[in-house]
């Protein structure tokens, strides 16, 4: 359809991620779909979002699609059938964090059954506090200065690797004769798609027994954040680190998990 060309061109004017404009696109054309040519309405868009809700979907996914259609409608000039998002608890904490026993067991894993990439993927994802995506900025060059300039979501940030690091990376590279460019490919040289990432660690997982909650990529990045405030407690450069606008984001990183809590209860002694 046209109109959804257009919309998609629209979109790229933003700088949103390439992700970030495929899920607004999709449900903007869900929500064409679900009005089958009727008006659009701030009523018809409320009984969407009731649609939503009774499709089990979690109410942060909910806003999230709330989000993409509201974002059409502004794009309509419709702005006038806008809804609210739901409003939803914040989060107090991070649950489902790989401990470091885990994550240990999955770079031994992945070494001996000889899945050499994804441990250095692992060691690097948690080293640096880094997202999947943002892989592709780390260079054979970049092991030269250390520092990684790294563009997400229409910021640019600079990222440090500590020289542990920096060694295993350019024994990696030694090994496959990587002289220049991404180190993280895929197939073709382009660079590592996240998908593939998260399914092979999933598998990792799986093999040694972390239930699936804790093993997916973003958790490398919890853990990263954890660990550092445990060992230096300073919010303000971690929320620059991980690239947070707002330090408010990072404060769910001094909190203690569900897990912590009930930790501290049983060793109560009472």
């Amino acid at each position: 359809m046209k109109q959804f060309e257009r919309y998609e061109e629209y979109l790229k004017q933003s700088e949103l991620s390439k992700q970030t404009r495929q899920v607004y696109l999709r449900e903007a054309e869900k929500f064409v779909r679900y009005l089958n040519g009727k008006e659009i309405t701030k009523d018809r868009t409320m009984l969407y979002r009731e649609k939503l809700r009774e499709e089990d979907l979690s109410p942060a996914t909910i806003n999230l699609y709330v989000i993409a259609v509201n974002r059409y409608l502004r794009y309509l000039e419709c702005g006038q059938a806008s809804i609210k998002t739901l409003k939803v608890q914040k989060k107090r904490s991070v649950e489902n964090v790989i401990s470091r026993k885990e994550y240990q067991e999955l770079l031994n894993y992945a070494k001996r059954s000889g899945r050499k990439k994804y441990y250095y993927i692992m060691r690097t994802l948690a080293l640096t506090g880094i997202r999947v995506s943002e892989l592709q900025y780390i260079t054979v060059e970049t092991l030269e200065t250390g520092r990684v300039q790294v563009y997400n979501k229409g910021k640019i940030r600079d990222v440090y690797l500590p020289d542990v690091l920096i060694r295993e990376l350019k024994k990696f590279c030694r090994e496959e004769k990587e002289n220049d460019g991404i180190i993280f490919r895929g197939r073709g040289g382009d660079p590592i798609n996240r998908i593939t990432v998260y399914k092979m660690i999933a598998y990792l997982g799986d093999m040694v027994g972390i239930k699936k909650e804790k093993v997916h990529p973003h958790s490398f990045r919890h853990f990263f954040a954890i660990s550092y405030m445990e060992r230096y407690g300073n919010l303000a450069e971690l929320a620059d680190l991980l690239g947070h606008t707002s330090i408010e984001t990072t404060r769910i990183y001094t909190t203690s998990t569900v897990e912590e809590k009930r930790r501290k209860l049983n060793n109560l002694g009472l």
